[in-house]
């Protein structure tokens, strides 16, 4: 083997860990994102909160989320993203560790802003820093690195159902603290592979990136198409937390399912999900985005809505799980197409998104939340339904690709 060989060799071989690391760093951003509606009845039980208190986790959480997202928005190619997605680690890990100790409701709410903000640390800048370092690998790295989060999202519940015990409320916190300690090591896994690899990337040199960054800081934002794609977004979020957040509550009021099985109704929504994202740039390749999203969604919608008329545990399992087959990568495909009409300005077109999972994470739980307090969570749930069936009519009608 020749030099250059040897040295390709070893580039790719520093890569691969890093793209791997990546792909591990957004499981883990994953696990806590998405244990609130799985653990939602027994931290309702050890805080005595309401439904509507519930949802208010979520939306505090949203509050750091949607501020970071916005300075993203403005300034994010400023920064080296790869740094950002570290410091979001750490976050992460000091926030779950806190609430693991946290007896108080209202201390709770302070720290999950934090816990917000770590998150948008990494989602928002990981998607950016694949369009930076990957151009023409991401139509493949993009859906495998959120089908990671998918893995999270379905590992989640089936942690806390096998080390939350209801009859103890207190073990709600037990997650948490396993999250803490998994987010040691998956920050010293990116960390590492990313010092390996950073003099090839195009943070290292920041001038041209800061200049353009601070030239017309809301460039992405003065176009319409941005507002079509933020619009879109919400309206996905709304149904897509709505379902993470208040699907096991809804079986377990209308179906009679217990707790450790309506826990499992997350997992049945998240898995084929997986599934889908492996699959999405294989369909890419014959499905235009614009399409993909808009059928995808209107089937998604039209299986959940019929979900909610059934009383059978069983048969609803299987409606959830087509349903998180089908608008399995819908986000992806949006993100995707956000980075693709502003190749430019990677962090402030991923933070379209971002700031729309935030405003939907600010309002959809809570007033799912307070809607169910008079109505039960069955109107609620059909309106997310309708939320994702307009979606997808909102990309199809305007999301052409095209100017901006």
């Amino acid at each position: 083997m020749n030099t250059k060989q040897k040295q390709g060799s070893g580039a790719s071989w520093r890569h691969g860990l890093f793209i791997a690391a990546s792909f591990i760093s957004f499981f883990m951003f994953s696990l806590p994102h998405n244990i609130y509606g799985s653990n939602a009845p027994v931290m309702m039980d050890y805080y005595g909160i309401t439904a509507a208190k519930q949802g208010f986790i979520v939306t505090m959480q949203s509050v750091g989320g949607i501020a970071v997202a916005a300075f993203i928005a403005l300034k994010g190619e400023k920064y080296n993203k790869i740094n950002v997605i570290a410091l979001g680690l750490v976050i992460i890990c000091l926030s779950c560790a806190a609430i693991g100790l946290v007896p108080v409701y209202q201390l709770l709410v302070i720290i999950v802003v934090a816990l917000g903000i770590g998150n948008i640390f990494v989602d928002v800048m990981m998607n950016g820093v694949i369009a930076d370092i990957y151009p023409a690998k991401q139509s493949l790295l993009l859906p495998i690195t959120h089908a990671f989060f998918v893995l999270g999202a379905m590992f989640s519940p089936i942690i806390v159902g096998f080390t939350v015990n209801p009859a103890v409320p207190d073990t709600f916190a037990r997650p948490f603290r396993i999250y803490s300690a998994a987010a040691v090591f998956v920050f010293l896994l990116y960390f590492v592979s990313s010092r390996r690899i950073m003099t090839e990337t195009p943070y290292i040199k920041m001038e041209n990136m800061k200049k353009r960054a601070s030239e017309n800081p809301a460039e992405v934002f003065k176009t319409k198409k941005a507002w079509i794609f933020f619009a879109a977004a919400v309206m996905y979020v709304t149904f897509q937390y709505g379902t993470n957040m208040w699907l096991p509550t809804y079986a377990i009021k209308n179906t009679g399912a217990d707790f450790q099985t309506s826990t499992l109704l997350v997992t049945a929504f998240f898995a084929p999900a997986l599934v889908m994202r492996f699959l999405t740039p294989l369909l890419l390749r014959r499905i235009q985005p614009r399409i993909f999203y808009s059928v995808f969604g209107w089937a998604a919608a039209a299986l959940m809505l019929a979900a909610m008329f059934t009383k059978s545990i069983p048969l609803l399992f299987v409606l959830v799980a087509a349903v998180g087959f089908l608008q399995g990568s819908i986000i992806v495909v949006l993100i995707l197409m956000c980075t693709e009409a502003f190749p430019d300005r990677t962090a402030s077109a991923s933070s379209i998104v971002s700031l729309a999972v935030g405003v939907a994470m600010l309002t959809g739980p809570l007033w799912m939340g307070r809607l169910s307090e008079y109505t039960g969570f069955q109107i609620p749930m059909i309106l997310i339904c309708c939320s994702l069936a307009a979606s997808a009519l909102v990309i199809f009608l305007w999301g052409k690709p095209g100017r901006n």
